[in-house]
C-alpha cells in the first residue's frame, strides 16, 4: 500500500505549492468539483477531526477543526483531499446515524448530500490509503522544508493500531 500510495502521489503531476490550500484548485480540476473548507465543531465527542462531504450539486464540503494547529488542519485537509483523488465512496448511512450531522451541516438538506465520509478511526483500507497519500503529497509540498519527516512519523502514529 505504501508503494501504491507514493506511486499514485508522484503520478499525479501536481504543480509546485506552498502548502496543501493551494493545491485545492489543482484537485477541483481533477475531481471536477468545486471544494469548500468549512469549520467543524471542535467539541466531537466521536472523535472525529476531519470529514467530506459530496453534495449532488457538485460541491465537496471538506470539515475542519479550527481549534487544532495549522499543521494539523493542513493534514487532515491532506487526507481528505486523497479521499477525493481516489474517488473512495462514503454513504447517506453516515449521515444519517451521526448525531454530530446536524451540528456540522445545520443549513444543509440531507437530500442534497451524495455521499459523507467521516473518520475517527484507521482501521478500514480507505482510510489508511488516505492517511498515507496524504502524508505523501505533504511530504511533496514540503520536501525541500524539514517538516518532510514529521509528516511520516504523524502517519506512523495515526496508523499504528490499538
Amino acid at each position: 500500500m505504501r508503494r501504491d500510495s507514493r506511486r499514485f502521489v508522484r503520478d499525479l503531476g501536481l504543480p509546485p505549492a506552498s502548502s496543501i490550500r493551494e493545491l485545492l484548485p489543482a484537485v477541483e480540476e481533477r475531481s471536477g468539483y468545486s471544494i469548500r473548507l468549512v469549520p467543524a465543531p471542535g467539541d466531537s465527542e466521536q472523535g472525529v477531526c476531519g470529514m467530506w462531504m459530496r453534495s449532488v450539486e457538485g460541491v465537496d464540503y471538506i470539515f475542519v477543526h479550527e481549534n487544532t494547529s495549522r499543521v494539523h488542519q493542513d493534514h487532515i485537509i491532506a487526507h481528505e483531499i486523497a479521499h477525493i483523488l481516489r474517488d473512495h465512496r462514503g454513504s447517506l448511512a453516515f449521515l444519517r446515524a451521526n448525531p454530530m450531522t446536524d451540528r456540522l451541516v445545520p443549513t444543509l438538506d440531507p437530500a442534497v448530500v451524495k455521499m459523507m465520509l467521516g473518520r475517527s478511526n484507521y482501521e478500514y483500507e480507505d482510510e489508511r490509503e488516505a492517511e498515507l497519500i496524504g502524508s505523501y503529497i505533504q511530504r511533496l509540498i514540503h520536501r525541500t522544508g524539514r517538516l518532510a519527516g514529521n509528516h511520516d512519523r504523524m502517519a506512523a502514529t495515526l496508523l499504528r493500531r490499538r
